[in-house]
């Protein structure tokens, strides 16, 4: 009996050796659900994320594949934000947050489309004058399948795990993500950046200042809020998640999109952000845009509501590596108050892009 199950693994094992799938270097976008919990048996405290892209609150939203062996790639994630808020009355006394995920795996293929991974990561945390480093280890398991030439989708459950720091205590995180990736080998080189609109799928972070000003019950409140944030990562607005699509000529439809939503100790929060634009280039790399933005938020206890906004940007596109495209834009974002949300808000932002095509 014994050297009948050996003789059924050592088979499977060349199965599984036979089906297995090479990798090839990739750039993708990824996104969906994350639960962290805190660690310890019996742990009842957990928070959960769904985010598209990823936000760098949970995961990040770019991962990037490189091949070392025909069955082994390494992938390396990074997400970052830092955040600085002050109220011109003085009120509310000024805050400043700043949060760094980085992570490093080996990717193996077991089967045809199926792969484990695992690796460690590094998580560093500051909150004005507090500052702690959290490392810990991963693993994940997932599927991937091409939808096209040069174009794959993969789905992927993963686990991470992080040491106490500090004041930081140890958790659990456990996801499942969606992702979409490009592949960069066997692509000829095109004059991206510079010649007509294609339809692409792309992923934008930079510097956004954002001014929030209203009155709640006769006091005036102004915030000024200050942010960095590496591709993918922070808030909804501005938008980071886009899809160009090429009308006629020099213009193009551009949809920006944002999904993020928390739910912590039975409070739950809300924003979903739709910004759609024309997009129209001018000359060489240089463009123009101006659009619509629907923001809808909601939280636990009161009634959602969405507010109307609008955009124009300016920028210049220029081809990257192959046919990945990277862009630099400077855009400006106003959102109107309304009755049941007195704020105005307006965000000015210099971002910085990188987009794949789809077809």
């Amino acid at each position: 009996m014994k050297q009948a199950i050996i003789v059924w693994v050592l088979g499977a094992c060349s199965a599984i050796t036979v089906s297995a799938q090479t990798w090839t270097t990739q750039i993708g976008f990824e996104g969906g659900f994350a639960r962290v919990k805190a660690a310890g048996a019996g742990s009842g405290v957990y928070r959960d994320h769904v985010d598209l892209p990823g936000s760098g609150a949970a995961f990040p939203a770019l991962f990037l594949v490189i091949p070392v062996a025909s069955r082994v790639a390494l992938e390396p994630n990074l997400s970052a934000t830092h955040d600085r808020i002050t109220e011109s009355s003085g009120l509310i006394p000024t805050a400043t947050t700043a949060e760094v995920r980085l992570s490093l795996r080996a990717d193996v293929a077991i089967a045809s489309g199926f792969y484990v991974a695992g690796g460690g990561g590094i998580r560093y945390l500051a909150m004005d004058n507090n500052h702690s480093v959290q490392t810990g280890i991963l693993g994940a398991i997932g599927y991937r399948h091409n939808v096209g030439s040069n174009l794959g989708a993969r789905i992927e459950a993963r686990w991470l795990t992080l040491r106490r720091a500090d004041s930081v205590l140890p958790s659990n995180q456990y996801s499942l993500l969606l992702g979409i990736a490009r592949s960069l080998r066997g692509i000829e080189t095109r004059n991206a950046g510079r010649g007509p609109w294609r339809l692409r799928l792309g992923i934008a972070g930079g510097y956004v200042r954002t001014h929030l000003y209203g009155s709640v019950s006769g006091l005036s409140v102004d915030f000024h809020e200050t942010a960095l944030d590496f591709p993918g990562s922070g808030p909804t607005s501005p938008a980071k998640l886009f899809v160009i699509a090429p009308l006629a000529g020099r213009f193009a439809l551009e949809t920006g999109f944002g999904v993020q939503r928390t739910q912590e100790q039975g409070i739950t929060l809300s924003d979903v952000h739709f910004a759609p634009r024309l997009d129209v280039a001018i000359a060489g790399g240089v463009y123009a845009a101006a659009g619509g933005n629907i923001r809808y938020l909601e939280q636990t206890g009161t009634a959602g509501f969405a507010l109307a906004g609008a955009n124009a940007a300016v920028g210049y596109r220029f081809p990257l590596l192959q046919e990945l495209e990277g862009r630099a834009e400077l855009g400006y974002t106003v959102f109107k108050q309304r009755r049941n949300f007195p704020f105005a808000e307006n965000d000015l932002a210099l971002l910085f892009g990188v987009s794949m095509p789809l077809k």
